[in-house]
């Protein structure tokens, strides 16, 4: 068991931090020209409209992927440590995504972003955060009422 929660773990962060970005390494040297190195990265860029749309449909199936693999990877550390179980982002979103298939996540980021062209700028997990999640929560992050927090 140990071991498939390490596997999942190591493609869950292979694909946030390669697939995103055209299959490039979103930070490292082995793929950055000596230009590149000047401007390194001072932290992990977050993925936008912006970027999303230029996607092929595998590399937003292997982002979308990756984020359900660090929730499913957070839940079986809370299954076992119980006492590390708290309402946090993660868990609201699991919660909210819970039987929602990958190809209405995507259908869903798409849509958003095609009927909103001045919101290029907001991450992606926003806006699955705002389209898909909190629409199925009874209560927020920390669980805070949703009408008055800010998500």
């Amino acid at each position: 068991m140990r071991m498939r929660v390490k596997l999942a773990l190591v493609c869950g962060l292979w694909s946030l931090l390669v697939v995103p970005f055209g299959g490039r390494p979103a930070f490292g040297v082995e793929e950055m020209t000596p230009t590149d190195l000047s401007r390194e990265l001072e932290e992990m860029p977050v993925l936008t409209g912006e970027e999303w749309q230029t996607l092929q449909l595998d590399t937003k199936v292997a982002f979308i992927w990756g984020v359900g693999h660090v929730v499913t990877i957070e839940e079986n550390v809370v299954q076992r440590h119980p006492e590390l179980k708290r309402p946090d982002f993660t868990a609201k979103l699991a919660e909210g995504l819970r039987g929602v298939p990958m190809s209405t996540i995507i259908q869903a980021v798409d849509a958003y972003y095609r009927n909103n062209p001045d919101d290029v700028d907001m991450p992606v997990l926003r806006v699955v955060w705002r389209q898909l999640v909190k629409p199925k929560l009874k209560t927020g992050i920390a669980d805070r009422p949703l009408a008055t927090s800010q998500q």
